[in-house]
């Protein structure tokens, strides 16, 4: 059971990220069309100052770590015999695969 309470709040921890993304790209379109690089130090300035390192290295450590909580959830949650835990075993890959292009 606490295998599982881990992997599903890696999940979630992830997932927070991918949609804060989207939803600051949906607020921010117009910057993001205009001026690029003021657009990425918007977002990187929009967390608290103590976790803005994690966004503003190359490679990005923020989307290694986005990685490694992905793969660690998809793991465990491909190692039941569930349907739902399969699915989200194969969503956390992609979105571990989707993490990975930061990184590059």
């Amino acid at each position: 059971l606490m295998k599982y309470l881990l992997a599903f709040t890696l999940y979630l921890i992830g997932v927070s990220k991918i949609v804060d993304w989207f939803i600051f790209c949906n607020q921010n379109r117009e910057l993001k069309n205009d001026n690029y690089s003021a657009f990425i130090a918007k977002y990187h300035n929009h967390f608290p100052s103590s976790i803005e390192p994690l966004f503003n290295a190359r490679p990005e450590p923020a989307a290694l770590i986005s990685v490694v909580i992905f793969s660690i959830a998809g793991i465990i949650f491909l190692k039941t015999k569930s349907l739902f835990y399969k699915i989200l075993a194969i969503s956390s890959f992609v979105f571990a695969f989707w993490n990975l292009f930061s990184v590059m």
